[in-house]
């Protein structure tokens, strides 16, 4: 993805003489709607899966002149990531019998926001109607919520000692626990990063593709690994000029 993006900076930059796209002082709304690939982003966050949401919205741009616009946007983001970890350990009791321990949690971690992209739209000489965008994004959170499902399977390790005979004895193993939680405010109120990517219109119809790089940590926990929003949006909106 940091290929994509200094590519894109590479485009923005290049000198343009350019015949007229996006006629100088015009402005339009499109509104759009389409799909999140949807994850997080950060230090060996391996739990965390990519998952498809959606989104809709809108947003405004004025041409200020012939090769470059500015818009403004409203979306509502459906973002957040499924939950796959598992590990194995061995945890000793009161009593000090080890145990072989594994644990798998798995779920679905919810984080819809409204989302404000301020974008610079780049227009490409040499193709009619391709754009390329870049920006600043904020976005405020409206709904947040996390479903675990727990796992937990054990089974006694200190082979041939008393302890180990002892719970042995008359038992079943290997013992197993499940469990189920849900919490909710488990998200910060504010996000902001940066969102880039490309878009093509043909007869006022857009096809955008756009990736956001989230640039503040997210999430309220203490654990040192910092998640912050990754998502990859691709949207069909119509363009009405005004």
């Amino acid at each position: 993805m940091k290929k994509l993006f200094f590519t894109l900076l590479l485009f923005g930059l290049l000198p343009l003489a350019i015949s007229a796209q996006n006629p100088k002082g015009s402005f339009s709304v499109t509104p759009m709607a389409g799909i999140n690939v949807t994850s997080f982003g950060g230090e060996t966050l391996d739990a965390y899966k990519y998952k498809v949401r959606m989104t809709v919205g809108a947003e405004a741009e004025y041409a200020v002149n012939d090769w470059l616009g500015l818009s403004l946007g409203a979306f509502y983001s459906q973002q957040g990531a499924n939950i796959d970890w598992s590990t194995a350990m061995v945890i000793p009791d009161e009593q000090g019998v080890k145990y072989d321990t594994g644990i798998v949690v798995g779920g679905k971690l919810h984080c819809d926001y409204l989302n404000f992209p301020l974008l610079a739209n780049i227009y490409i000489p040499q193709v009619k109607g391709l754009a390329v965008k870049i920006g600043l994004q904020m976005g405020v959170l409206v709904n947040d919520k996390i479903n675990l499902e727990t796992h937990t399977v054990a089974i006694p390790i200190d082979w041939g000692t008393p302890e180990y005979w002892r719970l042995m004895e008359n038992s079943h193993w290997p013992k197993e626990a499940f469990s189920k939680a849900e919490m909710t405010d488990v998200c910060k109120s504010i996000d902001f990063g940066i969102p880039v990517g490309l878009s093509y219109e043909y007869k006022n119809i857009t096809l955008n593709a756009r990736y956001y790089f989230g640039l503040r940590r997210v999430d309220k926990t203490e654990d040192p690994d910092k998640a912050h929003n990754r998502y990859l949006s691709v949207t069909l909106g119509y363009r009405l000029y005004l």
